[in-house]
């Protein structure tokens, strides 16, 4: 049965194998187990980004290369994005693309 996460998760691989990563859950996975695949050991329900339509001033919402859908948020000059990558990172290509386009 697979585990629910609050993040989308991602593969990742270590010198003593690949695991499927959301936030601070990590679950060791089948060699071979691909992107798509993850959905047997991780469930991720993205909530929908607020639509720019309705959106407070700050918020974007933003689609990823593969499909999956983002908030980007800036609160006193700082962009957060909902992205695993920013958690991980704390930056992503996501808030770069939104605070370029705001410069």
């Amino acid at each position: 049965m697979p585990v629910k996460v609050e993040q989308p998760p991602c593969l990742s691989d270590f010198p003593s194998g690949r695991y499927a990563i959301s936030g601070n859950v990590w679950i060791k996975v089948p060699d071979g187990t691909k992107f798509e695949d993850l959905d047997k050991y991780m469930t991720h329900e993205s909530k929908r980004p607020e639509s720019p339509s309705n959106a407070p001033a700050g918020v974007w919402a933003v689609v990823g290369s593969k499909g999956a859908s983002y908030t980007v948020r800036a609160v006193q000059g700082r962009y957060t994005c909902t992205c695993a990558g920013f958690g991980w990172r704390g930056k992503c290509k996501h808030s770069d693309k939104i605070r370029s386009e705001q410069s």
